[in-house]
């Protein structure tokens, strides 16, 4: 091998200090406490449906006691930090580094900044997804089906209702109770499996409430402009229908019709008795 190549020949080329984007060449998997994609899809269900449907009932953003609230959360922090410059370029808004796929830049995140959450803060999102059915926990539920057990789940829907206790009271506590810790079943996860039903009804993820009242809304402002369009006409024409308009203006034609022809007779008549053919004479 000579002097300076690697060892396939090839000079060795020093690293470049001044670049600023790293992620050039994988980097290898690190054990993470918490799993940042399934976490940023638990989180993607908690602010589109429970934040939601907390607002829609008047109490606003989850309260800080509450283990999904942002104040818990223990990557909160970083992932409002990440900007996605353009296509698979991510950029650290902490330090200002550059990526290439958002997987070195969560790598980074743990690395650099795990200071950088928030005091106290001990809630894993991804934890909960299987109360929140993570679409990446039901794709890999089939493999699970066999160990389903019943008691293993009564445990996590006790779990389950004492974070909703936490997080929602009164009909919200009602519903979030019903929707996410009542299908701890083994039976639910089967028809999961099979297809029968949606993890993620349509709706969900803009609040049960908030699509009723959007519908109801909707159908009461189509019906107002409805009525609104057949009164108006009505109104402008003193009362008359259009039924009524329609025969007067045949009435109208018809009369026209029969005026005119009586005016072509008797202009032929005065035409005729005007013009008289001279008489020929012996």
């Amino acid at each position: 091998r000579r002097p300076g190549c690697g060892t396939e020949g090839r000079p060795i080329r020093p690293p470049n200090k001044s670049a600023t984007m790293v992620g050039s060449s994988p980097h290898p998997d690190e054990n993470t406490p918490c799993s940042r994609p399934e976490s940023r899809e638990a989180r993607r269900i908690v602010q589109t449906h429970i934040v939601t449907l907390s607002e829609e009932a008047g109490h606003g953003e989850l309260a800080p006691s509450c283990p999904l609230s942002p104040h818990n959360d223990v990557l909160a922090a970083h992932e409002a930090a990440k900007r996605r410059l353009s296509g698979a370029v991510w950029k650290c808004g902490l330090c200002g580094k550059q990526f290439r796929s958002e997987r070195h830049l969560d790598l980074h995140m743990h690395r650099k900044h795990a200071d950088a959450s928030p005091a106290g803060a001990t809630s894993c999102l991804a934890d909960e997804c299987d109360l929140l059915r993570c679409p990446s926990w039901v794709k890999r539920l089939g493999d699970a089906a066999a160990a389903c057990t019943e008691g293993a789940l009564a445990v996590r829907r006790e779990h389950c209702a004492a974070l909703m206790h936490s997080c929602a009271f009164g009909p919200l506590f009602a519903q979030l109770e019903h929707e996410y810790c009542a299908n701890l079943t083994c039976s639910y996860r089967q028809q999961l499996i099979a297809g029968h039903i949606d993890a993620h009804p349509p709706g969900h993820t803009r609040g049960g409430l908030g699509l009723l009242a959007f519908g109801v809304l909707g159908v009461a402002a189509v019906a107002v402009v409805c009525c609104a369009c057949l009164g108006i006409p009505e109104a402008q024409n003193g009362g008359r229908t259009p039924t009524h308009q329609s025969k007067e203006r045949s009435d109208s034609a018809r009369a026209f019709r029969a005026a005119e022809s009586g005016s072509v007779v008797r202009q032929t008549a005065t035409r005729q008795r005007l013009y008289q053919p001279p008489r020929h004479t012996d």
